[in-house]
């Protein structure tokens, strides 16, 4: 009878122990590939103003954050929209193992992947903003600059302003003209002349603003990890030359009028 009650123990022992460790290491999978051993963790903060960014750099306690995502029980939701994201709003990067970038935000409760899956994901992100000590913080102005911005900004009926930032008054160098040659979905072809008696430096810097209501507002870049080159160049006095932009980091742009803004010049384009 001892034997068998002993037996019926240790039996029962494992099986609370199998389950303890089971839930311990159950994991959503949605940070699944990110490197805290090699990238940063940034954590964005939008409260209908300005974005926030700091930062965490100690690969342990980066992991310790990433274990605490992981743990979170999560239902994949199918049907959000738009009309479901409210404020405030956070978001997360962090680099992979792939040298990729993860990026997703939290808002109303939640989780939005880079893909636009969104899954029901009930955690603390004030908690976690005030628990750890973030270092290298950051405000920005501008919305365009929170991770997955342009799935908050753009559906299926077009541009939402709701989180679109104002676009700031552009001053426009003196003596310097810019013209739209040609846009399509990939480029825009300018002519740019310098009718000044200095040359003129410029680069590959450049945004698109889409007007809604009367009013120009930034749209963020549909491809993230993007980055310009640091070329100087150059338009020399009384000359007219020819230079493309690669549209290709925005994506597909619905119907609406737009304006492509390098270096203080503009040209404007309507897209039917």
């Amino acid at each position: 009878m001892r034997t068998s009650t002993k037996i019926c123990l240790a039996m029962f022992l494992s099986v609370v122990l199998y389950f303890t460790a089971s839930c311990r290491l159950a994991s959503n999978d949605l940070m699944e590939g990110a490197s805290p051993g090699t990238s940063a963790l940034s954590l964005y903060h939008f409260d209908g103003e300005t974005v926030t960014r700091a930062y965490i750099f100690d690969s342990n306690i980066i992991q310790q954050v990433l274990d605490e995502l992981s743990s979170v029980r999560v239902t994949e939701v199918n049907d959000w929209t738009l009309k479901d994201i409210t404020l405030p709003m956070f978001g997360i990067r962090i680099g992979t193992t792939s040298g990729a970038t993860l990026r997703a935000a939290w808002s109303n409760g939640l989780w939005i992947t880079q893909d636009g899956r969104a899954y029901d994901f009930n955690y603390d992100f004030d908690k976690l903003q005030q628990s750890y000590n973030w270092t290298g913080r950051a405000w920005f102005s501008s919305f365009t600059v929170f991770p997955n911005a342009r799935l908050f900004t753009q559906d299926n009926n077009g541009w939402d302003n709701r989180f679109l930032s104002p676009a700031p008054s552009i001053n426009t160098p003196i003596g310097i003209t810019m013209t739209l040659k040609s846009w399509d979905d990939d480029t825009a072809s300018v002519y740019i002349t310098n009718n000044t008696n200095t040359e003129w430096i410029y680069g590959q810097l450049y945004e698109i603003h889409v007007l809604l209501n009367n009013m120009w507002y930034e749209i963020p870049i549909d491809k993230e990890n993007w980055a310009f080159t640091s070329d100087a160049l150059v338009v020399q006095a009384g000359e007219t030359i020819e230079h493309n932009y690669n549209l290709r980091m925005y994506g597909n742009l619905p119907a609406g009028t737009y304006r492509l803004v390098a270096f203080g010049l503009l040209v404007e384009n309507t897209i039917p």
